[in-house]
């Protein structure tokens, strides 16, 4: 009788060590998933902002390009607005010099 009694008592021990064992387990489980979760929340978060980052060099480059590139233009409109004026007077000249002959 008391062999019985402590193999009951030897199953339930084994029971309750396999019951912690399984709670344990499905705590760790859960844990790593909880972490794999806000690890991969933090690497989207970390490349939002390097892709943030980057777009915002890209468009301060584009735009310092676009200046140069505007100023250049000016610069070129001017050259031939006074190469023109130079021509006209010389234009000018020739047509009152042809209408006056």
């Amino acid at each position: 009788m008391e062999q019985i009694k402590l193999i009951k008592d030897v199953e339930g021990q084994a029971d309750k060590i396999r019951r912690d064992g399984q709670a344990e387990a499905k705590k760790l489980v859960n844990d790593a998933a909880e972490s794999a979760a806000a690890l991969i929340a933090k690497a989207q978060s970390e490349a939002d902002l390097k892709s943030k980052e980057i777009l915002d060099k890209a468009n301060a480059d584009a735009q310092a390009a676009n200046v140069a590139i505007i100023a250049q233009a000016e610069a070129d409109c001017k050259a031939i607005s006074a190469a023109a004026e130079q021509k006209l007077d010389k234009a000018v000249s020739v047509i009152v010099g042809k209408v006056v002959n």
